[in-house]
C-alpha cells in the first residue's frame, strides 16, 4: 500500500496555472494531498500604494480574498482523481522562501510549479518564482515544461556518480516508477583545454578519453542495480549540452536531474547546469535537492 504524500502545487495566477495542474493530477494518487499555494507578492501597485495615492489602491486583504477565491474553485477541479484531498492556502513574503517554508512544515513528497516566463532577460538574469523555489526546495521540484500535458512515458535521469545521483533515483522511483528509464552521464577530461594548450599530443588526449569512459562504465554500474530495466547512455562533452544533446536525442517526456544549488551570484547570473537546462530543456523537468 502506497503512503499517502502531500503534493504542494505553487501557483502564481490563474492564467499560468494549467500546466501545473494538470501535472499535479498525474502525480497525484487517491490518498494523497495537493495544496494550491499563492504567494501575495508586492507589484508596482503595492508600492504606489505605500505612498500619496494609496487610497486609490486594492489594500492587501482584497488582494488575498481575490487569490482565494480562484484557489478555492480549484478545490472542486474536475481533472484529480476521487479520493485526492484538495487544500489551499495563501501566503506572503518572498515566493521562493514562504513556499520552501510550507513544504518543509508539511512534509511536502513534491512541489510542481510552471516552468519560468520566456524572454530575453530571463537567459541571463534571474528572479522568477520557479527559480527561488528551486532554491529553498527541501523536496524535489516538478517544473511543467512541455507544452502538451501527456503522461510521463519515459524519463531521463542525468545522474553524478554519487550520493546526489542516488537521491535523482529514489526521486524517480518513488513519483515516476511506471516510466521508462534512460541514465544519462557526462564526462570529460579534467583541464583538457589546458592540457591541450601545454603541448599534450591528440592521441595521448585521446588515450585519456577512452581510460575515463571506461572508468564511468565502471563507476556507474552500482546505479544501474537500483535501476536494472534502465537503459544507459554516455556522453563526453561539458554537463550541461552533453545532457541537452542525449535528450535531443532520446527525446524522453521529463528528465530528473540533482539540483545544484549555485553561490549568491549564479543566483543571479547563469552559470549552473541547473539554470541552463531550466531555460533550454524542451521537456518537463524534475529537480531533487
Amino acid at each position: 500500500m502506497n503512503n499517502p504524500r502531500t503534493i504542494l502545487v505553487a501557483l502564481r495566477d490563474p492564467e499560468t496555472a494549467g500546466s501545473a495542474l494538470a501535472r499535479a493530477s498525474q502525480l497525484a494518487r487517491p490518498g494523497d494531498t495537493v495544496a494550491f499555494i499563492h504567494v501575495a507578492r508586492a507589484n508596482l501597485f503595492t508600492l504606489l500604494g505605500a505612498g500619496e495615492l494609496r487610497h486609490a489602491m486594492p489594500d492587501t486583504s482584497l488582494r488575498e480574498l481575490t487569490a482565494a477565491a480562484w484557489l478555492d474553485e480549484l478545490k472542486s477541479s474536475p481533472i484529480f482523481a476521487p479520493g485526492v484531498r484538495l487544500e489551499s492556502d495563501t501566503l506572503s513574503g518572498n515566493p521562493g522562501e514562504a513556499i520552501g517554508e510550507y513544504a518543509r512544515r508539511t512534509g511536502a513528497s513534491v512541489i510542481v510549479t510552471a516552468a519560468p516566463r520566456l524572454g530575453v532577460l530571463h537567459e541571463y538574469f534571474l528572479g522568477s518564482t520557479a527559480l527561488g523555489i528551486l532554491r529553498h526546495a527541501p523536496c524535489p521540484v516538478l517544473v511543467a515544461r512541455a507544452v502538451e500535458a501527456k503522461a510521463w512515458r519515459s524519463v531521463a535521469a542525468a545522474i553524478d556518480l554519487d550520493a546526489a545521483g542516488e537521491r535523482v533515483l529514489a526521486a524517480v522511483h518513488s513519483l515516476l516508477a511506471d516510466s521508462a528509464l534512460t541514465l544519462l552521464h557526462s564526462y570529460r577530461v579534467p583541464n583538457e583545454s589546458l592540457l591541450r594548450t601545454t603541448g599534450l599530443a591528440e592521441d595521448t588526449l585521446a588515450g585519456l578519453r577512452q581510460q575515463l569512459r571506461l572508468d564511468v562504465e565502471q563507476r556507474i554500474k552500482p546505479f544501474h542495480a537500483l535501476a536494472p530495466a534502465a537503459s544507459i547512455r554516455i556522453q563526453e562533452g561539458y554537463a550541461a549540452p552533453a545532457i541537452l544533446e542525449l535528450v535531443s536525442a532520446e527525446q524522453p517526456d521529463l528528465l530528473a536531474l540533482s539540483q545544484h544549488r549555485g553561490s549568491a551570484r549564479e543566483q543571479r547570473i547563469i552559470g549552473s547546469v541547473t539554470q541552463y537546462l531550466l531555460y533550454k530543456c524542451p521537456c518537463d523537468l524534475l529537480l531533487v535537492p
